[in-house]
């Protein structure tokens, strides 16, 4: 770290005098070590060395040389002049030279540093596709700390669009390969990131709970650029519960280390932004006074370009307080303007809720409710999406029960019958004991193929009960989504004709119940997505609609299975999760799925209060356990559970391909 923090002026004194004296090709290594050099271990001032070392390896044909410190000009721009913009346009202008080029490592340097350049820009759909590239010519690379790198910016980009099942899916493997690689400044990023996305989602104490590790940690190497993000986002999870002068506390160590990073500039603007934004929403007009002051003192480097933004967000706090409502609402729209080009949702919200706010202390009640229902609809644009989730899940939990209890009676009818048949084997074996003593082998040979018979029979009654049940689940899903679907549809279309809100609604509605009661009742992922991608989509679901976190490790296995073995997979694994969100109070699961040598396994783990197997197994309450071994039987395969009470769950299956 002091490297980092202190040029070595030697190194660079020596390699620029040995520049001078050279040219052609030992000139192109001399010129590659020394911008190396400047990007590790100096404060990076400028990027002139960095731009002469382009030019020389252009002239040179030397295109991976070239690439490589190109993505670190696009660095240079997007984390330390802050200009994202300018990165922005040297990335898409260096694009075609750079996709000519073999090299997959320095292909997925140029790609993590093109994506930045969108992701500060707040075009995060675009960076996440470049982010994706990364990933995947780190992987041909086998540059794991790369792949780590794409998934951690991919992770906190889709926490910032409100994905945040997907995020906290991506961030948690991203943790795992640094932990691997024994990377601890990659690893607190990715607990930064999650203690981030626990925030966004009022998760305050798990979020404290990973920040505080993490500052350890950062306290232990003396990173500083961390620490100023976690006070940070310390003190917005402080806003959000009210608690002022922890709110203030944080922002003033963030501060405090930002002073000590490479770069204070560029945390400076934001930083003082938000003293200026805490202590006039707390009245202490003074201080936010004093704090806007020293943004001003240096306008040209606090208050343009991408600092802006920060800027007007102080002005309208400051405006707001003093009563000065007409100001308020000039910097309000402004601001409110710059973040409805971004997607940062939550940020977009708050712009809206604070020119309802004004409008309201101005008595403009009209125009305050505009912008409390653009703040209510963007709000709730989240949550419909997570509610129709689980009312689809919960239908399916709905139909799965309904399935258990048909099981189950036909099971009893099967017992009873066995039973019957035992008493009547037991009294043909006892009368006729003298008379056939000497073929009792035979009988004892006939009497245990008769078990082995009836075993198979009750296997069999079982197993194509399951194949009934799915085929008429099938069917009824098409017979609802043909039929009733579009008559329903045809009545939506109707009652949008004559312009009647509440009718239009209802329709609407009813369609939409009626297309999730047939997503329960079959899967259509399978069809169209296959069973690997169904299986993710399921688990995501889960995760999505659940306090449980999910990771999962899939690998793609549609090309092993038949259509009826991927349906089986499916609800099993369906009846693994539903059977865990209903009992297991777990907090933290995984599923994985893997390809071997001849046989596919998948294994579901949780954290929960476990039970026990075999009274699970014998109760007849608990039918679902008894359905994944029939599904499992007709799949061929190995089932393993694992669990004691208070000790989680592991099952395990193997099916062989």
């Amino acid at each position: 770290m002091k490297a980092q923090e202190s040029p070595s002026e030697e190194i660079v004194h020596s390699l620029t005098s040995q520049i001078q004296r050279s040219k052609g090709g030992e000139k192109l290594k001399l010129l590659d070590s020394l911008s190396t050099h400047i990007v590790s271990n100096t404060n990076f001032s400028n990027d002139s060395i960095i731009s002469e070392t382009v030019a020389h390896a252009l002239s040179l044909d030397s295109l991976r040389i070239a690439t490589w410190h190109m993505a670190n000009r696009i660095y240079f721009q997007n984390n330390i002049t802050g200009d994202a913009e300018k990165g922005n346009m040297i990335f898409k202008e260096f694009l075609p030279t750079a996709r000519k080029i073999k090299d997959p490592n320095t292909l997925a340097k140029y790609y993590l540093e093109g994506a930045d350049s969108y992701y500060f820009l707040e075009d995060h759909k675009t960076s996440i596709y470049y982010y994706d590239l990364a990933e995947t010519f780190a992987r041909k690379a086998n540059n794991l700390k790369y792949v780590g790198l794409a998934k951690l910016y991919k992770g906190g980009t889709l926490s910032f669009l409100g994905a945040f099942s997907e995020a906290s899916q991506v961030l948690q493997e991203a943790g795992k390969i640094f932990e691997q690689e024994k990377d601890t400044f990659n690893s607190i990023s990715a607990k930064n990131s999650l203690s981030i996305l626990y925030g966004q989602n009022a998760f305050f104490q798990e979020a404290k709970t990973e920040r505080d590790e993490a500052i350890a940690l950062a306290q232990k190497i003396q990173s500083y650029a961390h620490l100023v993000s976690f006070y940070y986002n310390a003190a917005t999870d402080a806003r959000k519960q009210e608690k002022q002068h922890e709110r203030i506390a944080n922002l003033k160590l963030a501060l405090k280390a930002s002073q000590k990073t490479r770069n204070p500039d560029y945390y400076a603007p934001g930083l003082l932004a938000a003293h200026v934004i805490a202590y006039a929403e707390v009245d202490s007009l003074e201080l936010a006074d004093d704090f806007l002051a020293a943004i001003e003192a240096a306008p040209e480097k606090y208050t343009q370009g991408r600092n802006r933004e920060p800027y007007l967000d102080a002005l309208k706090h400051v405006a707001l307080a003093k009563s000065k409502y007409r100001e308020a609402l000039t910097y309000g729209k402004e601001h409110l303007a710059i973040k409805n080009r971004g997607t940062h949702y939550e940020e977009i919200q708050e712009a809206e809720k604070f020119l309802a706010e004004t409008y309201e202390a101005m008595g403009n009640r009209e125009q305050a409710f505009i912008h409390f229902k653009n703040f209510t609809k963007l709000k709730d644009s989240i949550n419909s999406i997570q509610k129709a989730k689980a009312l689809s899940y919960y239908q399916t939990l709905y139909e799965t029960g309904k399935r258990d209890a048909k099981i189950a009676t036909q099971k009893k009818d099967i017992e009873l019958l066995a039973a019957k048949n035992r008493i009547q084997n037991q009294w043909l074996w006892f009368g006729g004991f003298g008379l056939f003593t000497l073929f009792a082998g035979v009988v004892l040979i006939r009497s245990r193929n008769a078990a082995k018979r009836r075993g198979r029979l009750q296997e069999s009654f079982s197993q194509e009960l399951i194949r009934a049940q799915e085929e008429e689940r099938t069917r009824v899903a098409r017979e609802l989504h043909d039929s009733v679907g579009q008559k329903l549809m045809l009545l939506t279309k109707k009652t949008k004709m004559k312009e009647d809100p509440e009718m239009d609604l209802l329709a609407g509605s009813t369609l939409e119940e009626l297309r999730m009661i047939s997503r329960g009742l079959y899967p259509a992922n399978l069809e169209r997505l296959g069973v690997t991608k169904a299986i993710e989509s399921m688990i995501n679901e889960v995760d999505a609609n659940t306090n449980i976190f999910f990771t999962n490790e899939l690998d793609n296995i549609d090309d092993l299975l038949s259509k009826e073995a991927s349906l089986h997979l499916y609800r099993i694994i369906q009846e693994v999760l539903n059977n865990m969100v209903k009992h297991a109070e777990a907090k933290a699961a995984s599923v994985t799925i893997e390809r071997k040598a001849g046989r596919i396994e998948a294994v579901i783990k949780d954290n929960g209060i476990g039970f026990s197997y075999s009274e699970k197994l014998n109760g007849t309450q608990h039918m679902g356990m008894k359905t994944i071994l029939e599904r499992a039987k007709i799949l061929r395969s190995q089932v393993r559970v694992d669990s004691m009470p208070n000790s989680g769950t592991t099952i395990s299956l193997e099916i062989p391909t």
